[in-house]
């Protein structure tokens, strides 16, 4: 009902572009509050932090200034998410070291709440400064179209991390409007809803919880098909949730970038990244590692380490997060050296065969859906256990649910399809007559009504 008051409103306003906007910021901010109001206020601090900090930056004459700007800028961000999300973790590791070393060490925890989506909007401001202080974007003067850019409400609880020269262009003066964008849309809204309902859901109920709530009860072939439908699952999500996002988006009028391009299909772990959550991994590459150097200052197997385990700890404040994003940054370090090597070794020939494509791909999968152990688990012991049961019980059986592996089986093809597929699935749809949309609109629903297990929120609002 928010989405269709809200493109409602903005339809009757498309020739009052203030009032579009003020309406935009309004709905968005009810729509960030209704998940927890107290926090509305972080989110116009972190929005009038950057916005200041980045018009100084601009009028700044001399470099010290610029820089001294832009530190504030990424003191008062990092610091947020520093303190809401990672202050716990460093106390307890604190205490733990400390007891390591025959210390008593009785160090107390923080009751707080973790700020729905501040991992991405922190990011949003980030970014946005760092262009304006390498003169990649001119500093926006419209506070309104700021906020708005910051608190923007399909993206702000889980991105993508939208750069600022990709959507504030379109605050002030936004695409026109075409009724074929909203029927394209609305078939991204769609599809988003059968990735989440029909596939992450399914996945994560009949497989992947019993699976790693409680490992020691299930065979090892059960918790290797388990670990092969986490990724299914936290791929149907995600990009469930970013086609949801991008179609609300489009059906106002606004585009929005992509986030994914098959990442399964991968031929290495830096490929991977270079098609997984590309808003947040191109964010650590052009602002963190670029930053420290790449691969031009510095050692470039440092940088990529570095940058890696930030990325791992992004995404959650444990160790668990600190060893994905070690193993990830080392693979992506022994792929870089084996590319600068490929021609001494005599391998040229044999990377472009269609046999080592296959078995790339092959490897890189299992070497992501492997490592998402540490990713799915609580902790870093749990993740110990669940490979302690796959290693040892190789001799339970267990049955599988029928439609866990339905879903799995579907999640599968509908990556692997080609994509001029989907394309030509949308473009159907967009053409059909209005009572056939209504009509495969309702047998979505339905289904989506009768596959659903319950109420169950998006794998990334976590992060």
């Amino acid at each position: 009902m928010f989405a269709l008051a809200v493109f409602t409103a903005n339809a009757l306003l498309l020739r009052r572009l203030a009032w579009r906007k003020n309406m935009l910021l309004a709905a968005s901010y009810y729509f960030y509050m209704c998940w927890d109001w107290r926090f509305a206020g972080l989110l116009l601090a972190v929005a009038a932090v950057n916005y200041l900090a980045a018009r100084k930056i601009e009028e700044a004459a001399d470099g010290a200034g610029r820089k001294g700007w832009l530190v504030l800028a990424l003191t008062a961000c990092l610091g947020v998410l520093g303190f809401f999300k990672y202050a716990n973790f460093f106390i307890d590791s604190t205490g733990r070291l400390l007891a390591g070393l025959g210390f008593h060490a009785d160090l107390p925890t923080l009751s707080m709440l973790l700020p729905i989506g501040v991992s991405f909007f922190t990011f949003q401001g980030i970014a946005y400064t760092i262009d304006v202080y390498r003169r990649q974007q001119r500093a926006v003067t419209d506070f309104r179209d700021f906020a708005l850019f910051i608190a923007f409400f399909p993206t702000v609880l889980c991105g993508p991390i939208t750069r600022g020269r990709q959507l504030l262009h379109q605050f002030a003066a936004p695409l026109p409007y075409r009724a074929e964008a909203a029927q394209e849309g609305f078939f991204l809204i769609l599809r988003g809803l059968v990735k989440k309902v029909f596939f992450a859901d399914v996945l994560a109920l009949h497989i992947v919880n019993p699976a790693f709530d409680q490992p020691g009860d299930y065979g090892s072939f059960f918790l290797i098909v388990a670990v092969i439908a986490y990724s299914f699952q936290i791929y149907m999500d995600l990009s469930g949730y970013t086609d949801m996002v991008r179609g609300i988006s489009r059906t106002l009028g606004f585009e929005l970038p992509e986030n994914f391009d098959r990442p399964y299909q991968a031929r290495s772990v830096s490929n991977f990244w270079q098609r997984w959550h590309t808003s947040m991994s191109s964010f650590f590459r052009d602002y963190l590692y670029f930053g420290i150097g790449g691969s031009k200052k510095g050692n470039v197997y440092i940088n990529l380490l570095v940058t890696f385990v930030a990325i791992g700890m992004w995404h959650g404040a444990g160790w668990n997060f600190v060893v994905y994003g070690l193993l990830h940054g080392s693979i992506v370090g022994l792929e870089r050296c084996f590319r600068n090597h490929e021609s001494e070794l005599g391998l040229g020939a044999i990377v472009r065969t269609r046999l080592y494509a296959v078995f790339a791909i092959a490897a890189t999968f299992m070497f992501v859906a492997f490592s998402r152990i540490l990713f799915r688990s609580d902790e870093l012991d749990a993740a110990g256990a669940f490979a302690q049961a796959l290693w040892r019980n190789g001799s339970m059986q267990t049955p599988f649910p029928t439609i866990g592996l339905a879903a799995l089986v579907g999640a599968v093809l509908l990556h692997y399809v080609p994509k001029s597929w989907v394309a030509q699935a949308g473009s159907a749809f967009t053409k059909s007559p209005a009572p056939v949309q209504a009509c495969a609109t309702l047998v979505v629903m339905l289904g989506a009504l009768a596959a659903s297990p319950g109420a169950s929120s998006f794998v990334y609002f976590r992060f």
